[in-house]
């Protein structure tokens, strides 16, 4: 090694620490970003090959390459935030992103679940997609008409998470069946009453509440049910006559069709079919057990949750919650190979490999965490303890130069 080729490798040194303390001030200054993945940079030598003979060639060490690898597969501790648009995953994989609206921009993965709510005019109306810090659309598994799920295995099966108050509705459904289960007491007096009242909806969505009031009469196991529904009449005959056996349980009726007629507006006639299998005369108080019924007022996308399998819950305005997508996890073969993009956003490559989709609940890859976010996997301490080896090896490596610089100086001199 020449004495010009000892500048050479303790300026290597130098840059290499340069570059070691950039990589250990982006992990500090990211200490707080949600999903960021800690870079560590690591040296290789360099070898050269002098020829000092037409027959002979030499090989000496020209000091250090560095490279920073970046260890974008390494889970960081997931922390409860308690705000409804933020999802980690606890596991392998990444989130799918699209950077345009659409879903026809480049593909980007994640692991930084603070979502947001991102207002685009498509065509002059307003639309709400979900989106991550960087803008970029949330890809997922669509539903069809009927609500099920439409899982692919390809990014082409994704599309972009829509979540304003048009993407979704639910049109009302008129009741045609109701279930009420309780239990009358057997010592009660002639006379005596217990009701409860059901919810129902008429063709136009409108809820109405049907009282079912059961009276003690005066024949041992006999009650008598008189209906009545609000804004409307119950055609029915009543009073209707139910009759448990000596051990407590319902002979008759186990079920009774009533016929209602609504007096709203647009409300229209109906037929309530209402399960009454599960009355009982049991000792004890009236109990009211269980009661519901079909049908459903009119509906919009309200607001959302997430749940561990991916999927994602849309609250709908007249109180029914539904699936209306799923989040699948994204996985390559060599995460950490990937390209970096801004706002802890990754691209695949050659070296990565493709992407592929797997279902949370189908795979032991890993499940969502609703509530919640990945922290950033940077370790305080051992950035510290890696900041003082980097100063000080920098520190020796100038140490280095400046005395190789002085020998080529005094041997400069000894030629005058």
């Amino acid at each position: 090694m020449t004495m010009f080729s000892s500048l050479s490798a303790a300026f290597t040194g130098m840059r290499g620490h340069t570059d070691a303390m950039q990589s250990i001030s982006d992990n500090i200054v990211n200490i707080q970003t949600p999903g960021y993945k800690h870079g560590h940079t690591r040296f290789n030598e360099m070898i050269g090959e002098i020829n000092r003979e037409a027959n002979r060639t030499t090989q000496a060490h020209m000091g250090s390459a560095p490279s920073t690898q970046f260890f974008i597969e390494k889970q960081g501790t997931v922390e409860f935030t308690g705000r409804a648009l933020d999802v980690a995953i606890q596991g392998r994989g990444f989130f799918v992103t699209n950077t345009e609206e659409a879903g026809t921009g480049a593909t980007e993965l994640t692991r930084n679940g603070q979502l947001l709510n991102k207002s685009v005019n498509i065509g002059g109306v307003d639309q709400l997609f979900l989106s991550d810090v960087k803008g970029n659309v949330v890809m997922a598994w669509p539903t069809d008409d009927t609500g099920t799920l439409q899982i692919g295995t390809d990014l082409g099966s994704l599309q972009p998470v829509r979540i304003d108050n048009n993407a979704f509705t639910i049109t009302a459904s008129a009741s045609t069946t109701a279930s009420l289960s309780m239990n009358l007491k057997p010592d009660a007096v002639t006379g005596e009453t217990f009701s409860a009242d059901v919810q129902v909806f008429d063709q136009t969505g409108t809820g109405h509440n049907i009282n079912y009031s059961f009276a003690k009469t005066a024949t041992l196991n006999t009650w008598e049910l008189t209906a009545t529904v609000s804004d409307g009449t119950v055609t029915t005959a009543m009073p209707i006559t139910f009759t448990f056996d000596e051990s407590g349980l319902l002979t008759s009726p186990t079920s009774q069709a009533l016929d209602l007629t609504y007096t709203n507006t647009g409300g229209g006639a109906a037929t309530i079919t209402t399960d009454f299998s599960n009355m009982f005369q049991f000792s004890g108080n009236f109990t009211l057990l269980d009661l519901n019924s079909n049908g459903n007022a009119s509906g919009f996308l309200d607001s959302i949750n997430f749940a561990e399998t991916g999927e994602i819950i849309g609250d709908f305005s007249n109180g029914i919650a539904r699936t209306i997508y799923k989040l699948p996890i994204a996985v390559v073969t060599e995460p950490n190979r990937m390209d970096l993009r801004q706002n802890t956003h990754y691209a695949t490559n050659q070296r990565s490999g493709d992407i592929s989709l797997f279902e949370a609940d189908q795979s032991a890859l890993g499940n969502f965490v609703g509530g919640s976010l990945e922290a950033s996997t940077v370790d305080l301490a051992i950035e510290f303890n890696n900041m003082i080896i980097a100063q000080q090896s920098f520190a020796m490596n100038g140490q280095s130069f400046r005395a190789i610089d002085e020998m080529a100086q005094i041997a400069s001199d000894l030629k005058r």
